[in-house]
């Protein structure tokens, strides 16, 4: 209806859809500064997931998966697992950029495919 060029909204999009990742990150930065909250995040974090996000895959893992789950969710997980935004930031803005691409690709060539 806007007569806008999907690949416009795309461009555009991405970063918009990156900002939930730095809202999460600035609020669990501040839900750390409570004592009560810091022991209880240590005390409930496990081994398995901090194996599971040292391994050499989950750059891929969040490249692949992460606009799909959520980046809000996959940050706040990171978080909980203890790793910083830094080693988040490029698999998920990949993640978010190949994802707002494939929309924009599809929006624009899926009406051709159709019958008229």
């Amino acid at each position: 209806v806007l007569h806008r060029s999907p690949w416009l909204a795309a461009l555009v999009g991405w970063p918009l859809a990156y900002v939930q990742v730095v809202v999460v990150d600035v609020l669990f930065e501040t839900l750390r500064r409570i004592p009560w909250w810091q022991r209880l995040v240590e005390r409930k974090r496990t081994p398995r997931l901090e194996r599971i996000v040292a391994s050499k895959s989950m750059f891929w893992m969040i490249v692949l998966f992460g606009a799909f789950l959520g980046p809000w969710l996959v940050m706040a997980v990171m978080r909980y697992a203890g790793v910083p935004n830094r080693r988040i930031a490029l698999p998920m803005a990949l993640s978010l950029g190949w994802n707002a691409a494939v929309i924009a690709f599809v929006s624009v060539y899926a009406p051709r495919l159709l019958p008229k």
